[in-house]
This record gives C-alpha cells, sequence and structure tokens, in this order.
C-alpha cells in the first residue's frame, strides 16, 4: 500500500513538474514569423457574408463593408513575446503590444497608440496564455474579437481562431486563417 501511494505521488509529481515546460514549449514555438496559407484558411468574405445572411438588406449593407474592413487574411504575421508582453505584428497594421497576464490596455486600432479611453477606433486589448493557446481579446464599445492562436506539434503551421461577437450581429463571425512558419 505504502510503495502504491509513494508511486502515485511521484507520477502526480512528475505531472505537476512536466505540465509546465509543455506549455512553455508550445508558447515558445509560438515565436517567430508566420506566411499566410490561403488554401487551408477560410474564405474571410464567405464567412462575412453567412453572418450578415439574416440581417435585413439595409443593414447588412451596412455592416459587411465595415467587417470586411476589419477583417483581413494578412500575409505575414509576427508573434515575439517575453515573461511580462507579448507582441503581434500583423502586415500593414500596427503592433499590438500588451501584458501577457491579461490585463487590458487600450490600443488604438489606426495608429498603435496608447488612447485614454475606448472610444471610437479605441479599443481595450488584453492578451493571456490558456494552456498553450494564446487568446488575444479587443474589446469595443460596439463588439468583441477574440483571436486564438495555436501551433502544431511539429511547430510549422499556426491557426488563429477568430470569433467576432457583437449585439448588431444575428450570429458571430467565425473564421480561420493558417500561417505557416517562415523560413
Amino acid at each position: 500500500m505504502r510503495r502504491q501511494r509513494i508511486l502515485s505521488l511521484s507520477l502526480v509529481a512528475l505531472f505537476a513538474f512536466a505540465l509546465p515546460s509543455a506549455v512553455q514549449a508550445q508558447q515558445s514555438q509560438l515565436r517567430g514569423t508566420w506566411t499566410l496559407n490561403r488554401q487551408q484558411s477560410d474564405d474571410i468574405n464567405v464567412k462575412i457574408n453567412t453572418a450578415v445572411a439574416r440581417m435585413n438588406v439595409v443593414v447588412r449593407q451596412i455592416a459587411r463593408p465595415r467587417l470586411r474592413s476589419t477583417n483581413t487574411a494578412y500575409p505575414q504575421l509576427v508573434l515575439t513575446h517575453d515573461a511580462t508582453n507579448i507582441r503581434v505584428d500583423l502586415q500593414g497594421r500596427p503592433s499590438v503590444s500588451s501584458p501577457a497576464n491579461g490585463q487590458p490596455v487600450l490600443w488604438h486600432r489606426e495608429t498603435g497608440r496608447t488612447c485614454p479611453q475606448m472610444k471610437g477606433d479605441c479599443v481595450r486589448v488584453s492578451t493571456e496564455w490558456e494552456n498553450g493557446r494564446l487568446e488575444q481579446t479587443f474589446q469595443a464599445e460596439d463588439g468583441r474579437r477574440v483571436n486564438v492562436y495555436t501551433v502544431s506539434a511539429d511547430g510549422n503551421t499556426l491557426t488563429m481562431n477568430v470569433t467576432i461577437t457583437s449585439p448588431r450581429l444575428p450570429q458571430p463571425l467565425t473564421y480561420r486563417l493558417v500561417y505557416n512558419r517562415a523560413r
């Protein structure tokens, strides 16, 4: 009985130490430059059309271009992080840098600078690690966007799952972008 208890405690201790190192390995695999794989990614325009299909025609004509302007398949993505901050660079857009502990910051989506208040193009951004995945949340006055970044087991493919919710949308807009590690 005692031998079994010691074995059980040893296994618990092994998993307790192995799990954080596995998560850290996944986090370090996310770091790098990634190139869009269009063939494996969703067609964002099709996903937008599906999300707005139940809106009346007038509202749909307003919503569709607005969603298209803020949802782009960026050709390149660069992820960097250290113990305290995470930075995401999307080609052609301002960098997004925020604390890795989920503490929100105010960020202006056109300039990349900090803002005094959440209004207009200023959104609240929070980023945190969740079980080896990177979750980045953008909260605006009229909706929310969550980007979830995961990396494949071999470290060569990054998947960015996007979910956009708003009281104005009849259903969430969801799509996935697949990136290959740049060589």
